[in-house]
């Protein structure tokens, strides 16, 4: 009898950790379907797998059905380390190209003025604690863009994310994650996934409490 009685109380504790395990990615997973970004749900091997628990948060999977995500640029050797804002955004450049040209499209090109404008929104969500594509005082991605470039685009597109480190600063996992979670949002997808797009932004900013906000912009 107590046997059988320590089994069951195991059983019970397997049980409670698996929920733990599932409850943050299911969480994000109904929390992004609310905000009309709904997940790819092959989202989830790259979280609950052997090798998304086991993979440092660099694990990418292999895509869903009609589309692909390459083998994560971040290694075990590099993650972790801080980096500058350039080297995000070259690195970001390299996330974006790496998965378009798996999907036999053609590479996007860095663009100094789709940068500027995606620091300063990435920055603007920080200083007013606010997440979206619009600003509190109603501008748009393009409207942010025609504010500090001369040079009209005939179409503009944005993903933008919200996260928290527990670090000194930025890293390529931040960089490689968020990448993973626009792949696996189907609307954030199409934005990495036009063919027509040419042009690519970056803008990234962590705030004192480790709340960080990162931003891409498309250009044609």
């Amino acid at each position: 009898m107590e046997t059988k009685s320590q089994a069951k109380g195991l059983w019970k504790y397997i049980l409670l950790f698996a929920v733990l395990l599932a409850s943050g990615p299911t969480t994000h997973f109904f929390n992004q379907a609310l905000r009309g970004y709904p997940l790819d749900i092959n989202y989830f091997w790259t979280e609950l797998s052997p090798f998304g628990l086991l993979g440092g948060g660099i694990y990418n999977g292999n895509g869903g059905v009609g589309w692909k995500i390459g083998k994560a640029k971040a290694t075990i050797w590099n993650a972790g380390n801080v980096r500058s804002l350039p080297e995000l955004r070259s690195f970001a450049l390299e996330l974006a190209n790496r998965d378009r040209t798996l999907n036999n499209l053609p590479p996007l090109q860095a663009d100094s003025a789709l940068s500027l404008a995606s620091q300063l929104h990435a920055e603007d969500m920080l200083d007013r604690q606010y997440f979206d594509h619009i600003s509190p005082d109603g501008k748009t991605p393009r409207d942010r863009y025609l504010a500090i470039s001369t040079s009209p685009l005939q179409g503009v597109g944005e993903n933008i994310v919200q996260g928290e480190t527990k670090g000194l600063g930025l890293t390529y996992r931040e960089a490689e994650k968020f990448q993973r979670g626009w792949m696996y949002s189907n609307g954030h997808r199409a934005n990495l996934l036009t063919d027509k797009y040419t042009k690519f932004g970056y803008g990234v900013v962590t705030g004192a409490n480790g709340q960080i906000y990162a931003v891409q912009m498309f250009g044609i």
